[in-house]
């Protein structure tokens, strides 16, 4: 089979092919079914656009990097097909790279980026503690957009309200007679897990309840095993009737660790896991979660993405989004509580 053109999108999408170019390139109006129309038919033929050409005849990319730490986290990928969506409705591509965390990868990244007259970057950096002079974000000079990191540079940002969110966790397992509650999480090297763990705190206070730092377990990214620390704290003289944790491979590490240590769900054990709709859908009983809105940070990240583009000088935004507790059946009183009543 030959390269895909622009004439076999127009044909796959019964449209002509001056509506194909004008969606692809982002020019003049564009009615949401036309867009949806093109967006199919150019998944169906596999088309590719032809950035170099593009640029040589608008002097626009329509690109956008998109940098991940991996796609094998699966609330990272979800993200990324999300955003996409919203961005190939726009007319632009994104080009996805992973990072593993690695600032010499970023810098190499955010330098092929550049190379190659892309038109932003939506990324979440590994570290943020990197000297001013050694950050490629902070000398980069395309627009960037951040997911969930402090930055002290020129950039939009996306932040999620992880503290607000844990803190409500922490009353809900309180209100439930639940005393001893553990938190896993990520680094609090990051905005994420600084986050949570002054959520996590705050909830105690807010509570009365005492915080207890062999409670807590931060680890260096969601793909580290933490059975060790789950296995110390259930080995303690009071050990945790509930927890909170990340819902990565994370929690189901811990969730393994518990179960092997004969401690069950919710009966034993009340949890309450961190994620997205997708990442539990196959657990039983249904988790209770702090909920990611996949849809809504995805919606708002292209928004910020389109309008920067749109308004180069406007100052740099801020977009806080909720985590929402939603409620399943993994939580449940303490065994002493239930005991007594």
């Amino acid at each position: 089979m030959g390269k895909v053109s622009v004439r076999d999108v127009a044909q796959a999408a019964g449209v002509s092919i001056a509506s194909v170019s004008r969606v692809l390139n982002g020019v003049g109006y564009a009615s949401d079914d036309l867009r949806r129309r093109i967006a199919l038919a150019v998944e169906q033929t596999g088309y590719v656009p032809d950035f170099t050409a593009r640029h040589l005849r608008t002097g626009r990319s329509k690109a956008i990097g998109f940098m991940v730490s991996s796609l094998a986290n699966p609330f990272l990928a979800a993200f990324f097909a999300a955003v996409e969506t919203h961005m190939q409705a726009a007319g632009f591509s994104l080009l996805v790279a992973g990072t593993n965390d690695n600032p010499d990868k970023e810098a190499e990244l955010v330098s092929l980026f550049e190379n190659r007259r892309l038109e932003g970057i939506i990324a979440s950096p590994g570290t943020e503690d990197l000297p001013r002079e050694r950050n490629p974000f902070a000398r980069c000079r395309l627009p960037l957009f951040i997911v969930d990191r402090e930055v002290d540079w020129e950039a939009d940002v996306l932040f999620q309200d992880h503290r607000s969110g844990v803190s409500q966790a922490i009353a809900y397992l309180a209100s439930l007679g639940h005393r001893r509650i553990a938190l896993f999480g990520p680094s609090a090297a990051i905005r994420p897990g600084r986050e949570k763990l002054l959520g996590y705190r705050d909830g105690l206070q807010r509570s009365g309840l005492a915080y207890d730092p062999a409670l807590v377990c931060m680890l260096r990214s969601a793909i580290d095993s933490p059975h060790a620390q789950m296995d110390q704290m259930l080995r303690l003289a009071e050990p945790p009737t509930a927890l909170i944790g990340l819902g990565t491979r994370m929690l189901s590490a811990v969730l393994l660790a518990a179960r092997r240590a004969g401690r069950r769900v919710p009966q034993d054990l009340s949890v309450i896991g961190i994620g997205t709709d997708d990442a539990f859908a196959l657990m039983y009983p249904p988790m209770t979660m702090l909920r990611f809105d996949i849809a809504g940070a995805a919606q708002a990240t292209a928004e910020m993405v389109l309008a920067r583009l749109a308004n180069p000088a406007d100052p740099p935004r801020r977009v806080t989004l909720p985590l929402s507790l939603v409620l399943g059946e993994t939580c449940r009183p303490p065994a002493s509580r239930a005991g007594d009543a």
